[in-house]
């Protein structure tokens, strides 16, 4: 049945590939320059991690170490885009994207809507954050001002190392030649199980998740793997609740196709997994079986037939207002007796009122589109976008050559869609930015049903500009 359910959500989207498989190229100049980066973002000192409110004081030990790698690329025409990926749960725009954007901008002339920033959502990894108030940390009411301290000493350090990542991939282009194809994964289960009392957080064997698996070759002209992108759309959670550092099931999967390649730079691009748990889970042998397993399907891709990438690689970028609810103190309270947590959310929308701040109508939220020739689109979401929005938008553009990814350039909550909103549950939560410092109070909300809309519409509306700049 976990078959079939899978096949509704990713439908006709086997035939991604769609063109004459090859893995031979003609012998002419490579169509593409590339450059690789890492860096090692494990903290230098104990901080607070992110992703769950019932762990106690900083992390205690290191499973395996985060890290940040980029991916930069320029087309026959001369013209540059690059892809970080990271092992962070989130990139908060306020904090880390719109500064290190421009900062990169200034020093290399790369406008910021050439440059995707995803995260893996590890949540293993640390909390992000320059507020250095403790006590005004709503996740974590229990950190200490020396926490604080580490936290924001982390967050600068962070900041400086994805700028210098994003010089340094620029700066060691080389020749190279992209292929790309898709695989199938095991690792997501979906975690919205319907009960009487209304959708809960536990496995559901039967709802439908993306399971694609999309894997992007770069290669040295003689054929040798540079870097090798690779999506999964599944929380990083496999490791569980445990306060040490770790990548999860993605640490795991990259260290797998780099010991098969040699030389070459994995990088994981988060899909739209807001609703999709690995099973079973809770520690990092767990998280270790995922990752291999996914690790060797990506391998499996790799070693089989791929289709060129072409160019030239034109980019659309915009920033869309996302609306929210606009609830009466009555059914905000209404909310605070549901079993999951959008009562969470509620109590804080309820801060806001008492505070006699005003609850936002919208969040603005940066959606991009990557348009290879006709070679591959990747449509890049914010936030922690629900498995729907694979299928969605896969009917909105066609599923062929396609890779959709979510956790974009701003973490900011979930991006539900209209069914999740009908139904409720963890994922219909919403705009959560207060959980970071109460200094954001006031952005927190529940999304309306037509945000499903507004997202496909912007994507489907990018898709049309990066087509139209190329020809």
């Amino acid at each position: 049945m976990r078959r079939l359910r899978r096949a509704i959500t990713v439908g006709i989207s086997m035939l991604v590939v769609g063109v004459p498989a090859t893995r031979g190229f003609d012998d002419g100049t490579p169509p593409w320059k590339a450059g690789v980066a890492t860096a090692v973002i494990t903290p230098e000192r104990p901080t607070i991690l992110l992703g769950y409110t019932n762990r106690n004081g900083a992390f205690d030990g290191v499973a395996d170490d985060l890290s940040a790698r980029a991916l930069a690329l320029v087309d026959a025409r001369g013209r540059r885009a690059v892809i970080v990926a990271a092992d962070l749960v989130g990139f908060q725009a306020a904090v880390v994207t719109d500064a290190v954007t421009s900062r990169i901008a200034e020093r290399t002339g790369l406008p910021p809507e050439r440059l995707i920033f995803n995260a893996s959502h590890t949540h293993n990894g640390p909390v992000v954050s320059l507020d250095p108030r403790p006590e005004l940390n709503v996740a974590h009411p229990d950190m200490t001002p020396e926490q604080a301290e580490a936290t924001v000493a982390y967050t600068h350090r962070l900041r400086d190392q994805l700028v210098d990542l994003v010089e340094r991939a620029l700066a060691d282009l080389r020749p190279a030649r992209l292929s790309w194809g898709v695989g199938r994964s095991d690792v997501p289960t979906s975690r919205r199980l319907p009960r009487p009392e209304g959708v809960v957080m536990a496995p559901n064997p039967d709802a439908p998740v993306d399971d694609v698996v999309p894997v992007l070759r770069v290669d040295s002209p003689e054929g040798k793997p540079l870097a090798v992108v690779f999506g999964c759309a599944c929380h990083a959670v496999a490791a569980g609740v445990g306060n040490v550092i770790s990548a999860d099931y993605p640490g795991y999967a990259r260290a797998v196709v780099e010991e098969r390649h040699p030389g070459a730079t994995a990088l994981f691009l988060a899909g739209c997994g807001g609703d999709a748990n690995p099973e079973p889970r809770g520690t990092i042998e767990q998280a270790r079986t995922h990752g291999e397993a996914l690790g060797r399907e990506v391998c499996r891709v790799l070693d089989g037939p791929l289709a060129p990438v072409d160019g030239p690689l034109q980019v659309a970028h915009a920033r869309v207002d996302l609306p929210l609810r606009q609830l009466s103190r009555a059914e905000i309270e209404a909310y605070r007796d549901r079993p999951n947590f959008q009562a969470w959310q509620a109590r804080h929308m309820l801060e806001v009122l008492d505070a006699g701040e005003q609850l936002p109508t919208r969040y603005t939220a940066p959606v991009a589109v990557w348009r290879f020739g006709d070679s591959l689109t990747l449509a890049a979401l914010p936030g922690e976008p629900v498995a729907e929005y694979a299928t969605l938008l896969r009917q909105a553009l066609g599923p062929d050559r396609l890779w959709i990814s979510g956790y974009n350039n701003d973490c900011f909550g979930y991006l539900p869609t209209a069914k999740v909103v009908a139904e409720g549950g963890h994922e219909a939560i919403g705009v959560t930015l207060w959980a970071w410092s109460r200094d954001l109070n006031p952005m927190v909300g529940f999304f309306e049903p037509r945000v499903q809309d507004v997202v496909v519409d912007a994507v489907r509306r990018l898709a049309d500009e990066a087509r139209a700049e190329a020809e």
